[in-house]
């Protein structure tokens, strides 16, 4: 199976001519979204942000298409780090560990007041979606690549690729998150060590 190539996601559909300063908004609004979603309209947004509310409007329609184009932008970012640090990594299974610990960052708490206010959004489920079936895509390939290099025993690669992308979302629902005494990023990833070390052969 060829290598998976990572790709902006479609859902969003950013405006036709995206310059350095609609790039450079974006990034401000992220840090502005840590502290979670503010009610507030596209106008108090323009003013937050010092530019013009044309400016704003050039970059999405809507503010809740502004927001849900920062999660796709926060997202990508993340899964192309991810890719980044894995690059040079021989061994499926080590590269597969590794890629997930970052991704699982998504669920951690740097994003989590942003990740819980943007559930109201319609429309995030939607993205969300698209991004962890993408992990679960990639994952499938790297445990077929972990077969073939008999790294891990024979297993359903699809349904533990969905299990591997869904571990994080799962924690970090609100009647979850508070049955768990570690972060959600946190217990996912001890979660993704116990079944990863489970199906590796041992040599």
């Amino acid at each position: 199976m060829r290598e998976v190539e990572f790709q902006e996601s479609a859902i969003v559909k950013k405006p036709k001519i995206m310059t350095k300063r609609h790039s450079e908004i974006i990034d401000t609004l992220e840090k502005m979204l840590e502290k979670g979603v503010p009610d507030i309209t596209m106008s108090e947004f323009a003013s937050k942000l010092k530019i013009s509310l044309r400016t704003l409007y050039e970059i999405a329609p809507s503010k809740d298409k502004l927001i849900l184009m920062t999660m796709d932008n926060i997202l990508r970012k993340l899964g192309k780090r991810a890719f980044d640090l894995v690059s040079e990594i021989k061994s499926p299974i080590e590269k597969l560990e590794k890629y997930l610990f970052v991704v699982n960052q998504a669920v951690g708490p740097k994003f989590y007041r942003f990740m819980k206010d943007i559930e109201k959004i319609d429309g995030s489920k939607k993205m969300a979606d698209f991004h962890e079936n993408f992990i679960s895509e990639y994952t499938e390939k790297l445990l077929n690549d972990a077969i073939d290099m008999k790294e891990i025993r024979q297993i359903d690669t699809k349904a533990f690729s969905i299990l591997f992308s869904s571990i994080g979302r799962e924690f970090l629902s609100e009647k979850n998150r508070k049955l768990i005494s570690t972060t959600p990023d946190e217990s996912a990833n001890s979660l993704t060590s116990i079944i990863i070390n489970g199906i590796k052969l041992k040599n």
